[in-house]
């Protein structure tokens, strides 16, 4: 739900700041006071156009601020977490800044976006039905899920087996375009795949051989350094024969002499023991080194053939991969891809028969939920028509125009919603309808009817009410509050039947400052100011206390209305 309105610079408006409510938001006020203002610096921040010369006068920029409760959030949450947005605690701030340098900025929850990501979430939040906007019924793409919903569960079996049905359409028309190539063209191509399966089938590629290659690499290269190390190591310990002892001599020479002492003092002992285990220790060292030179030869040959299955490997993964896993997972889709070539006729064939029969079947279901859409939007038209006439537009006439499309995940229907709003008149697509009244008494029926539908949870009424009164207002009032059990309601409207059924009441006002500035204001009436500003909209300029008393009965009766809606 839309919480909290925040608008500055903007028209006639200084600063002003509306917190509305979950149910029905009433705003009124004399003609020309800035109601209609407020909903259009609503609609600019939900991404309508905005020119500069909405900026007040002698201001430098306009700004518009709007903090949302949404109850989708998952789907919110998708949108926006996909284009780097934070949304987390649930809340949602909205800003538009709209400068005289034409440099406008959109942010959401404090960063800042494309208006075009503000214009992806605005269905998710607010509709906004002003004299001349096309939004929401106004946009023919929608009116088939609108028929839909109307139908309700009946349908959705139905639709589900004919989008599955459609995706493997889809699928299989993809196989077959894929497959249409000519003789010398699919020659080719098993050619080139047999020579890719051979090449990587010949190389006998198996799972890390490449890590365990590249270690023995590393190691064959550097075997004459590590061979002259090792030989170092021995002749320190062993000694060079021709020229000096080594450590495991001396260490021996040492051990003996200090073992005839070691009867007169343990610590002697302890030093005879540490220089036994070394002299074991060097000479099993000593052993090793001599096995490991014994046993490794350096050979070039061997080098080679390390370094050339190296180069092999390295060549496969510069064509079919970056490890040896990718290597043989592409000759597998190779292998498959060559035995469709192979056996292309056949696999044609089949395919061909696999797709007929699902047409069939698609067929036979997108006909069957074609019967019942037709059938229902009869049924649709009457009620749209009976809401209609509440309104004072009993000679309205409503038509769901049908048209047979091509196959899609919908079925074979494209719908579009026409009416003729007076007698003698031709039916025409809603978009076409010029008066602002009748398009917004028509939402409303809609809406009416199908309050369940929309996604958006917030919806805006403007000239809602324009050119009816009486009884055709009582009802147009008590439609707008029986929305609002569902979907937060903020409707402008002149007529006292609607204020007072209203939850929340808003009087927007405009007065000249001393500076000899016009400016917009908005106040939250109390029940005794509401029955004043009823008074007002009952008697005009001249208020006395017969329209006193009439405000209070309507009021009164208002109060009593709701509880039987």
């Amino acid at each position: 739900m839309l919480s909290e309105l925040n608008i500055k610079n903007f028209a006639l408006i200084n600063t002003l700041s509306i917190n509305f409510e979950l149910g029905f938001n009433v705003l009124t006020g004399e003609t020309g006071a800035g109601k209609s203002i407020i909903l259009d610096a609503l609609d600019i921040l939900m991404g309508a156009r905005a020119y500069k010369e909405v900026i007040k006068s002698n201001r430098k920029s306009a700004y518009i601020e709007a903090l949302f409760y949404p109850n989708k959030k998952e789907d919110i949450k998708e949108i926006l977490v996909k284009n780097g947005i934070e949304f987390n605690d649930g809340m949602l701030v909205i800003s538009r800044e709209i400068n005289q340098d034409g440099g406008n900025k959109g942010r959401i929850n404090n960063q800042l976006v494309r208006i075009s990501l503000i214009q992806e979430i605005a269905p998710y939040l607010i509709d906004i039905h002003g004299q001349h906007e096309q939004q929401g019924l106004l946009d023919e793409n929608t009116h088939l899920s609108i028929l839909d919903q109307y139908i309700k569960d009946d349908i959705n079996d139905l639709k589900e087996k004919i989008a599955n049905l459609f995706k493997k359409i889809a699928q299989i028309k993809t196989k077959l375009s894929r497959m249409e190539t000519d003789d010398k063209d699919r020659a080719r191509k098993i050619d080139l795949y047999k020579f890719q399966i051979d090449e990587i089938d010949d190389a006998n590629l198996k799972i890390d051989e490449d890590k365990e290659l590249l270690k023995k690499y590393k190691k064959l290269s550097n075997l004459e350094e590590i061979f002259s190390l090792s030989g170092q190591i021995g002749d320190l310990i062993s000694g060079d024969s021709f020229k000096e002892e080594g450590f495991i001599d001396k260490i021996g020479h040492y051990m003996k002499q200090i073992e005839k002492f070691t009867e007169y003092d343990n610590k002697l002992k302890e030093f005879s023991t540490a220089l036994q285990n070394i002299y074991y220790e060097l000479e099993e060292l000593n052993f090793g080194l001599d096995n490991y030179l014994s046993k490794n030869e350096f050979d070039q040959n061997e080098l080679q053939v390390v370094q050339d299955r190296l180069d092999q490997i390295n060549k496969l993964k510069r064509k079919y991969g970056e490890t040896i896993e990718e290597i043989l997972k592409y000759r597998d889709q190779l292998a498959v891809k060559l035995d469709e070539l192979s056996n292309q006729e056949e696999y044609i064939k089949e395919l061909n028969s696999k797709l007929k029969d699902i047409l069939n079947k698609f067929d036979k279901y997108a006909q069957e939920l074609s019967m019942i859409r037709k059938k229902e939007a009869k049924n649709l038209t009457k009620e749209v028509e009976n809401q209609l006439k509440d309104l004072a537009m009993d000679k309205a006439r409503l038509k769901v125009n049908f048209n047979e499309v091509k196959p899609s995940e919908t079925g074979i229907d494209q719908i579009n919603f026409l009416i003729s709003t007076n007698p003698g008149e031709d039916l025409k697509p809603l978009t076409k309808i010029i008066s602002g009244g009748e398009l917004s008494r028509i939402m409303l029926a809609f809406k009416n009817i199908i309050a369940d539908l929309d996604q958006v949870e917030t919806l805006v009424f403007d000239e809602v009410d324009k050119g009816i009164g009486g009884k055709t207002a009582q009802k147009m009032a008590e439609k707008l509050f029986r929305i609002s059990q569902k979907r937060q309601i903020i409707c402008v409207s002149h007529l006292p039947q609607v204020a007072s059924m209203g939850d929340y009441h808003y009087y927007i006002k405009k007065t000249i400052t001393n500076n000899k500035e016009t400016v917009t204001d908005v106040k939250r009436l109390n029940k005794k100011e509401k029955i004043e500003e009823l008074t007002r909209m009952l008697g005009g300029a001249k208020l006395t206390e017969i329209t006193t008393e009439h405000a209070k009965e309507i009021l009164d009766l208002a109060k009593e209305k709701k509880k039987t809606i």
